[in-house]
């Protein structure tokens, strides 16, 4: 019987040459959901505007060429290094099987709802190599692109120390710049605790890839600008920056996911190039209540740290907005 046909082999033979994420899915067999998901990627061609609701399409030619650059081989769990019943970290399964380090790091977050799950984790971030070999081979016979398997490089003494993908609360108090009791109140807010995994010893552990966006989201690490020495060395540790020079394009992109850009947004850029402020214009920009910013600079001025002071105009109280933005969101602490 002759084997199926390729993505990108279904790609070649649509007859539109603008294609939507409906004619995708349509043409390859993939949900829509798989590829909204495969467009995020940095390398995804870029989108056309077309149609009365301009809709995104993407041109035919170049979607074909990416899948059939992305599109994996075949993975023989057998020929994959190591024994079945090792303990791997997301970083140790990058390198025995030639993948992106980044592409790996997403695994368990992109495949937790699919009916075939990524193996799970044990309360140190480590998971069972036997168990992620089949699972490998599994996905790669599908039609879908996982990442091209390249053949493993060969053994040598790691230039780093594992990576764990766990954050503890020790290493929370070092992305935040926080103190430990100032920690332990955080750490029981609802939200954060709900996404606990479990404890090692006494030490209550969370998924990094889950948690790492909410401390963004929430506020707790600045959204551009430098981050201090405490949180980049943590997120290195993690895989998310590199030991030494600049990140890569994928490292960039899944930190622009989490909620971290050190240039800012093109928005944020805007409204900090803008006018000085009112209190009201400061609390909808940053999705607070006017309470909420007079209580955070009554504690600062408690604390003896520098505040912003408003400026009297004709229009009111302002507050100028690169100060106040400082303010609102310093880098962590190194």
């Amino acid at each position: 019987m002759a084997p199926a046909p390729t993505l990108a082999e279904r790609l070649d033979a649509a007859t539109a040459d603008s294609l939507s994420v409906a004619d995708i899915s349509n043409a390859t067999g993939l949900s829509e959901s798989t590829v909204r998901r495969l467009a995020k990627d940095p390398q995804w061609p870029a989108s056309e505007e077309s149609g009365d609701h301009r809709e995104q399409r993407y041109p035919r030619e170049a979607v074909a060429a990416w899948m059939r650059d992305n599109q994996a081989a075949h993975v023989n769990p057998d020929e994959l290094p190591g024994d079945d019943a090792d303990r791997v970290t997301l970083s140790e399964i990058a390198s025995r099987t030639g993948r992106p380090r980044e592409t790996v790091s997403r695994m368990p977050s992109t495949y937790r709802t699919s009916a075939d799950r990524f193996p799970n984790a044990d309360a140190l971030g480590t998971y069972n190599w036997g168990e992620v070999k089949a699972w490998l081979g599994r996905r790669s016979s599908r039609t879908g692109p996982r990442g091209t398997v390249q053949p493993p490089a060969p053994a040598a003494e790691p230039a780093t120390q594992p990576v764990l993908d766990k954050l503890t609360t020790t290493m929370i108090e070092r992305l935040t710049g926080k103190g430990k009791e100032a920690v332990k109140t955080l750490v029981r807010r609802p939200e954060i605790a709900e996404l606990s995994t479990g404890k090692v010893g006494r030490l209550r552990v969370w998924s990094a890839d889950t948690l790492l966006p909410l401390l963004w989201e929430l506020g707790y690490l600045p959204a551009s600008g430098p981050l201090g020495s405490g949180p980049t060395a943590v997120l290195v540790e993690l895989g998310y920056l590199p030991a030494t020079g600049k990140p890569t394009p994928e490292q960039r992109a899944v930190l622009r996911e989490f909620g971290y850009d050190e240039k800012g947004s093109a928005e944020h850029r805007a409204w900090l190039a803008g006018p000085p402020r009112s209190a009201t214009e400061l609390a909808k920009y940053y999705g607070v209540s006017i309470s909420a910013i007079s209580k955070r600079i009554a504690r600062a001025q408690e604390a003896g740290q520098p505040v912003p002071h408003p400026a009297d105009t004709e229009d009111g109280k302002r507050y100028d907005t690169k100060v106040f933005d400082a303010f609102w969101n310093p880098p962590a602490a190194d």
